[in-house]
């Protein structure tokens, strides 16, 4: 009888263990901003994906954020200006002001898109090469890496 008790206590510790370490705090972690604004400044990031679809064109769509809070890029036919504001996971882009040139078709529908959305980001992913930026509407993001990769082609 002492054993079978003593067995059910140790294996009642043994769960309550488990349980306890399961449980973890819920509290943010704190986000160092000069951090991770210098990790979004010391790079130009190209645009791989808006919204699961894979970007195209002879240009490169990009991001170049500066430290004095624009940002300047290109949205693969003209060049664009606009600002940002930075907060812990939060991230936000002002209006923005571009070059008015025609690409045609296919072109200047991804850079709609690109330019369109960007002033609805509210929060970002950073990790490393990759910049993960998000709008309320849409579940997947548009996804951005420090290299231009092998994606870009003419149609």
């Amino acid at each position: 009888m002492r054993r079978t008790h003593a067995l059910c206590l140790a294996s009642a510790c043994l769960l309550c263990l488990l349980f306890a370490a399961g449980c973890g705090s819920k509290e943010a972690v704190n986000v160092d901003l000069d951090t991770v604004k210098d990790s979004l400044t010391k790079n130009t990031w190209y645009c791989q994906q808006i919204f699961q679809r894979e970007v195209h064109g002879d240009t490169p769509l990009t991001l170049k954020f500066m430290d004095d809070g624009t940002v300047t890029g290109n949205g693969g036919c003209n060049d664009f200006k606009t600002t940002y504001t930075l907060a812990e996971g939060g991230i936000g882009f002002g209006p923005i002001t571009s070059t008015k040139k025609s690409c045609g078709g296919s072109a200047d529908e991804q850079e709609f898109t690109f330019l369109s959305y960007l002033p609805r980001i509210h929060k970002y992913k950073l990790e490393g090469d990759e910049l993960e930026l998000y709008t309320e509407s849409e579940a997947e993001p548009m996804l951005f890496t420090t290299s231009e990769g092998g994606g870009f082609f003419s149609w």
